[in-house]
């Protein structure tokens, strides 16, 4: 079955963005076509513009960016 990854891209304080993506997430589900997951940005720490060359060029030099591709590839098209 299909995978989609629902990102919940806020990482600030008091962000609102948790309650809109549960909502998304259980109105996906709902629809039984495919399985959904929410990923948190907040746990998956990653700096901005750290990696010598983009990741499409070749494996990522650091280990929180091999982290998060491993995360998000299920739910990544093939």
């Amino acid at each position: 079955m299909t995978r989609i990854g629902i990102i919940l891209g806020s990482t600030r304080p008091n962000r609102n963005g948790a309650q809109v993506a549960r909502w998304v997430l259980d109105s996906a589900s709902a629809r039984g076509d495919a399985d959904y997951e929410l990923i948190d940005l907040r746990d998956h720490p990653l700096p901005h513009f750290d990696e010598p060359v983009p990741p499409m060029f070749g494996p990522s030099a650091n280990a929180h960016t091999r982290a998060w591709a491993a995360r998000v590839a299920p739910s990544t098209a093939s």
